[in-house]
């Protein structure tokens, strides 16, 4: 398979028949032409009014990207970078890529605030055989197919403890993080963004 390298003709003749250059001037300008400050990553079918919403393909989606790609926003540009369920799709070197673009975009004092599937919840849900904890969203039919489901099915890639989470955050640049409930926040841009019903998920704020 052929590689176009950054910076080809061939590659730049795509990029300009494929829209690129169009919507990465969309993503430095914001939604409403004004500076993006605040970014929803992997926003899927959830689009957050006053937020950039950046997906690989939701039709909701501000910008379409692949979020294993780098960010096209200029470095200490942003004061709020949030994502729901998004991290645990992707492996563990892609996340800590991620989250050191997110790092490099965030203004000093930035905040980036993840939600994400809790692994010692699930794991607790299966010791204590629990199938009903998700209600109708997802009601595995046996023990075992929980504890595989959690963490396999959706497209899941990793999915962490608080120790690892803490890890990944501190590895891209983080220094300052904090966990905190589901729907609150100190910074009021941050409060009431989750939409999935709270299932002990692993809530963090982490500031530049």
């Amino acid at each position: 398979m052929r590689v176009l390298q950054s910076g080809s003709p061939m590659l730049e003749k795509l990029r300009s028949v494929l829209g690129v250059d169009q919507s990465m001037k969309r993503a430095r300008s914001g939604a409403n032409g004004h500076p993006a400050q605040k970014l929803h990553l992997g926003s899927g079918s959830i689009r957050l009014e006053g937020w950039l919403n950046i997906d690989i393909d939701a039709p909701q989606a501000d910008l379409k990207l692949d979020l294993r790609n780098p960010l096209p926003c200029a470095d200490n540009s942003v004061r709020f970078v949030f994502s729901e369920h998004f991290i645990e799709h992707i492996t563990r070197p892609e996340a800590v890529r991620l989250l050191r673009e997110c790092w490099r975009v965030l203004a000093p004092g930035g905040v980036l605030r993840l939600s994400t599937p809790s692994l010692q919840c699930i794991v607790a849900k299966y010791l204590e055989r629990n199938l009903t904890e998700w209600g109708d969203l997802w009601r595995p039919a046996t023990a075992c197919q929980l504890l595989n489901e959690g963490l396999r099915s959706w497209g899941h890639q990793f999915v962490y403890d608080a120790d690892e989470l803490r890890g990944v955050l501190a590895e891209a640049g983080f220094v300052a993080m904090q966990w905190v409930g589901w729907r609150q926040s100190r910074h009021p841009e941050l409060n009431n963004l989750e939409q999935r019903p709270y299932h002990q998920e692993l809530i963090a704020e982490a500031t530049k």
